[in-house]
């Protein structure tokens, strides 16, 4: 793949050994250099997103990298990865950028510019991912934070949603969202038909509540496990791979 990323999305429910040391082996494996690597963040993750106050403790953790081609990340799960998915709870899912949209012609998501060069729109029908990474200016959290949870909640009742997480690498004010769709259609019907979302981003627009936002589009190509919902998100795709002995 030499134009649009390939995608990895993996959450642990409960990392082996807790968040912090899972999170300080995640970035030493990644400081060390991994070849095909375009970028990476290592996450605080969360995915009861219709909560008010996000669950803090026992703290979930997400790792979200986007690579030159599938293969390189294999070989990444095969060697300097392999310890990454070490824990309870696993969620993962391998997907090609279909479409960006940034709010300022410069804004990144903590150094990756996300590309869906040479990559097709996601079709009405096609399942779809949706992330859209934000930095909120400080004196907004309150007011995102319960606009926030309608939205969430309101997601989490759609027919469409598969599940849903909040990420950040920069607390308390990055708040980075990662939702799961039967189809793009009815990830559009969410977002802007009359209510929480809508609503909270009409208001985040107007009231310039965030100084960085990217969003993303992710067409997922496999997947295994759910994701804060009771069943598999995308159980009509091949399951992931990831190193030996981890496929699906």
């Amino acid at each position: 793949m030499t134009g649009g990323d390939f995608v990895t999305i993996d959450a642990l429910e409960r990392p082996a050994g807790g968040f912090l040391r899972w999170r300080r082996t995640v970035r030493a494996a990644l400081a060390g250099g991994i070849d095909g690597l375009r970028a990476a963040t290592v996450n605080h993750a969360n995915d009861g997103t219709h909560r008010l106050v996000p669950r803090l403790v026992p703290a979930s953790g997400a790792l979200v990298a986007a690579w030159d081609s599938p293969e390189a990340a294999q070989a990444a799960w095969n060697g300097p990865l392999r310890e990454a998915l070490e824990g309870r709870g696993h969620f993962g899912m391998d997907g090609e950028v279909a479409r960006v949209r940034r709010n300022g012609e410069h804004d990144d998501w903590h150094g990756w510019n996300p590309s869906a060069e040479g990559t097709e729109p996601v079709a009405e029908d096609e399942p779809m991912v949706v992330a859209v990474h934000s930095i909120l200016r400080p004196r907004h959290l309150p007011g995102f934070l319960r606009n926030n949870v309608h939205a969430a909640s309101r997601a989490a009742h759609h027919p469409g949603h598969r599940g849903s997480m909040d990420v950040s690498s920069a607390l308390p004010f990055e708040h980075t969202s990662i939702s799961l769709w039967k189809t793009r259609a009815q990830a559009e019907d969410y977002a802007y038909s009359p209510g929480g979302h809508a609503f909270a981003m009409k208001h985040a627009l107007s009231a310039q509540t965030h100084h960085v936002g990217v969003f993303v589009r992710i067409r997922p190509l496999a997947a295994t496990g759910p994701l804060g919902v009771d069943d598999a998100a995308f159980p009509a795709l091949p399951p992931i791979e990831r190193g030996p002995g981890r496929a699906g």
